[in-house]
Parts: C-alpha cells; structure tokens; sequence
C-alpha cells in the first residue's frame, strides 16, 4: 500500500510563547521600615526619580511612576523636569536637593535594569516524517526519519527587572523598598509601565499610599 508524505506542525515554540504571554511582572521582594509605619504620603508632595541604561527608558518610567503615584493620591515632581541650578557645591546626592528644594516628604526613586539578552524562534518548526512510498515518480523506504526546521527565524528579547526606593530628604532614611521583575512577552516600554504599577500598588498596600 503506497503511503504519501506526512508533514507535521510542531507548534511547541508556538504554545511556549503564549504560555509566556501568562507570565505576569510581580513584585520579588520588598522591606518596609517599621519607624514609618502608617505615615501615608497621600496629599503628600514627593519627587519622582528614575535611572534606566538608557534615557528613553528613563522618561518612561517617570511618567509612569508619576502616573501611578498621583493615581494614589499623592503630588509626584518628576525629577527631570527640574532644573540643577541651584544645588550647592558639592552636594552628594543632587534627589535629596531637589526634593527639599520643592517641600517634598520622599524620594520615590526607581532604578531599572536589563537582563541578558535571551534569544528564541520566532515561529513554529516543521517536522518532516517520511514512511515508504513513492515520491515525485521514484520509490523511497524510510525508518520514519524526521527533518526538523524552524520558520521565520529567531528573536531575541530581553528582560528588565527594577528597584523602587522610598528615602525621606530630610535625613536619606529608607522608608521602603521593594524589587519587581518583568517577563520577556513585553516590549521594553510595557515592561517598564507594568513595573511601575506593580511597584507603586505594593507601595500602596504597605500603606504608605
């Protein structure tokens, strides 16, 4: 009996994509200092600070810290939008001038960074199963040998992970902490917006906001 070519779809990259579309950014660890316990900054102002590896990066994650700040009731200053004139000679830390500069109760500083890049196919893989038969006019027999190829060729993505710290101007005690890390199914820009919400919701559930 002559049996035809069986060309099989193996769509395993393909479900491991979307099983990484369920990954969600989540908050690793956090600390909070207990001499702050039950001082909300809501009402409150404060100054917004992001260091990113890139400015783009950074802007971003102002404006989205900033965003979910002021979303939780407290008055966000984003550092960039202040100018440095001003800050006297030999100021060690230019985030403690500027938030005594414009009244605010904390620095809600956010540092991000990037992981390694991590590179996988962005397609699925057609996988070639031969059995004995004819094919194109000749006769083949095979012991089901199997050719395996990828489509569309590799992609790489990188992950970002970021640290939230709340520091009081007045004496640059910690108030909070807190790490989050982001999964790799996200542009750059959506990590870092996610990243901004979880940090700020866990900043608000310690109730601090």
């Amino acid at each position: 009996m002559m049996q035809t070519p069986r060309i099989l779809f193996f769509l395993s990259p393909l479900c491991a994509v979307l099983l990484a579309g369920c990954a969600t950014t989540q908050v690793d660890a956090q600390w909070s200092n207990p001499e702050y316990s039950g001082k909300s900054l809501r009402g409150e102002s404060v100054l917004v600070a992001c260091e990113a590896p890139e400015l783009t990066l950074q802007r971003i994650c102002e404006d989205q810290v900033a965003a979910q700040v002021s979303a939780r009731g407290a008055k966000p200053t984003k550092n960039s939008t202040l100018s440095s004139a001003g800050s006297p000679p030999g100021a060690t830390d230019p985030y403690a001038v500027a938030a005594k500069r414009i009244g605010a109760r904390a620095i809600v500083r956010t540092t991000l960074a990037a992981g390694p890049p991590i590179v996988s196919d962005s397609g699925p893989v057609i996988g070639f199963g031969l059995g004995g038969g004819s094919f194109g006019g000749g006769s083949y027999r095979s012991g089901g040998a199997g050719v395996t190829m990828p489509v569309g060729g590799a992609r790489t993505t990188q992950t970002l992970s970021a640290e939230t710290v709340l520091i009081n101007p007045a004496n640059g005690v910690t108030m909070w902490s807190g790490r989050a890390s982001s999964p790799t199914n996200l542009d750059a820009g959506g990590q870092v917006t996610e990243l901004a919400r979880v940090l700020v919701e866990a900043v608000q559930k310690s109730g601090m906001l």
